[in-house]
């Protein structure tokens, strides 16, 4: 969809009028049949020429671009491939399988070993082992040795050695000669059996991982919107300075020829001076335009980056040709849309991830509040010569070993902030459920209302041509003002700013929809 620009309309009315001799019919305006309804004004003609009063005047030809014109694909594959935001999400996942990866080696084997010395019947005992624990009902296996040597054997076959918590090793005693190899197994049956804190860390960290993963999508999708926004903005706004640079370039050959009639006593010396007027108020206009488009260019510089990751502020020359075609807004069921949103955004799964973390952890708290109760068994084999006659080389041993913390204060208490961390999680996540709701309709409804905006304006753009053409063939003749000239040419100017506008909202409202249903934004190619 393409119309002839406001460039065009100005100049071709300027070029018409000033050629015109006094008494000659006025150009035949466009009719609005010979426009494409949904028309955007962006090809704009540096000179278009003038039109005869029975000829339709001919398409604008394309401005004159001096480099390659910049997609909003390249504006989205940079932010993908060399925004830092982008970079930071990434270093996020590979934390979370760092520490993945640290939550898995605690089922890593156990080397434990001591030394222990009597100096007073001058024995020395060594005790080395090696401990594996298991995720099977939080078994744990291992396997030791024990020696000593001195003055006298070394019994240790008490209570405390039997129910010796953090070693689980059993009896350490030693009654032979080339020491004791000890084996056995410790399975806890009621406390860390279900669930222990290994096991808790583990399936937490998979699921760290995998919301880093949804984050660092979230991210994406946020920066592809927040990107698209601040393209369409340079080029609205580049758009806008072409048809300010227009306004003051008419005014000022407008200028020239009207030096000339005042010259020849044909004119008022004072429109002459109110014309200098207009140029002065045009420059102050294409000022301003262009600072918010240098503006709208570092905005966008922080999105479009080069291969070393360096921002990259574009210029006028990249600007695209045209504005792309509109599409008719999709009317099918917004519920249906919601709905689709609810399974693809990132950011949601995101939240369900985390709500399934705190799950484990309640689970783990509920665990913590029951007693401790494990069940020990090992065998013992004496080595070399025994030290007790009437000893067996061989022994086994059955232990059971419980712990019940009588008020339970802490487990109760741990429990209560798990919940409640739990129910906070969920409550955010209804709160972004309803959030991703009000996206949705937002989103659709600015859709269409910019869609039809579009289009009245592009009527408007017309109808304001036609009455600027109209009033300068008047002031040409000699019925009109030059007051009522500006008027009518700001108000076509306005009316294409108006358009672009119109167009700029939609292309943003369609990725900003595009990114509240968790598609990712599409590229559009002008």
């Amino acid at each position: 969809m393409s119309t002839r620009t406001l460039r065009f309309a100005l100049s071709a009315v300027l070029s018409a009028g000033l050629a015109l001799p006094a008494g000659a019919a006025p150009p035949r305006a466009p009719k609005p049949s010979d426009r494409v309804p949904d028309a955007v004004p962006v090809e704009e003609p540096a000179k278009p020429p003038p039109w005869d009063a029975d000829e339709r005047p001919s398409e604008a030809a394309p401005k004159v671009r001096g480099g390659p014109v910049l997609a909003l694909a390249e504006v989205l594959d940079s932010v993908e491939h060399r925004d830092p935001r982008m970079e930071s999400a990434e270093l996020g996942i590979r934390g979370a399988e760092g520490h993945a990866r640290g939550a898995r080696g605690a089922y890593d084997p156990v080397l434990r070993g001591r030394v222990a010395y009597e100096p007073i019947y001058r024995n020395a005992f060594v005790d080395a082992r090696v401990e594996q624990p298991t995720p099977l009902w939080g078994l744990t296996a291992w396997a030791g040795y024990q020696t000593g040597v001195g003055r006298k054997p070394f019994y240790n076959n008490t209570l405390d050695s039997i129910l010796d918590v953090d070693d689980r090793v059993g009896s350490r005693d030693v009654r032979s000669a080339a020491g004791t190899l000890t084996a056995g197994l410790t399975l806890p049956l009621w406390r860390d059996r279900g669930i222990d804190r290994r096991r808790a860390n583990i399936r937490q960290s998979k699921m760290e991982r995998d919301r880093m993963q949804e984050t660092r999508d979230a991210k994406l999708l946020e920066l592809e919107v927040a990107a698209a926004t601040s393209y369409w903005t340079w080029v609205a706004n580049g758009l806008r300075l072409e048809i300010e640079e227009t306004l003051l370039d008419l005014a000022q050959t407008r200028d020239e020829a009207l030096r000339r009639r005042i010259e020849l006593g044909a004119l008022d010396p004072l429109a002459g001076v109110d014309n200098r007027r207009l140029i002065l108020d045009r420059e102050g206009r294409v000022v301003a335009a262009r600072r918010a488009f240098q503006q709208a260019g570092l905005d966008l510089s922080l999105y479009l980056r080069d291969g070393a990751g360096n921002p990259v502020v574009p210029g006028a020359e990249r600007l695209p040709m045209r504005l792309p075609e509109m599409l008719t807004p999709d009317t099918g069921s917004v519920e249906a849309k919601i709905n689709e949103a609810l399974d693809h955004r990132p950011d949601r799964r995101a939240r369900m991830t985390l709500r399934s973390q705190t799950d484990v952890e309640v689970r783990w708290a509920k665990n913590q509040r029951t007693p401790r109760v494990e069940l020990s068994a090992w065998v013992s084999r004496y080595m070399g010569r025994p030290l007790i006659q009437g000893f067996s080389r061989n022994n086994a041993v059955i232990a059971l070993l419980f712990e019940i913390p009588i008020p339970l204060r802490a487990s109760r208490g741990q429990l209560e902030a798990t919940r409640a961390a739990a129910a906070s999680v969920a409550a955010e996540l209804r709160f972004l459920d309803n959030t991703i709701a009000v996206e949705v309709r937002d989103g659709h409804q600015a859709l269409e209302a910019a869609y039809r905006r579009a289009r009245l304006a592009n009527q408007e753009v017309e109808l304001s041509r036609q009455l600027a053409a109209s009033e300068y063939r008047k002031f040409q003749l000699g019925a009109g003002d030059l007051l009522l000239v500006n008027l009518r040419e700001v108000a076509s100017a306005d009316a294409a700013t108006n358009e672009i506008q119109a167009v700029f909202d939609y292309f943003v409202a369609k990725a900003k929809l595009e990114g509240a249903l968790g598609r990712g934004v599409q590229p559009v190619t002008p």
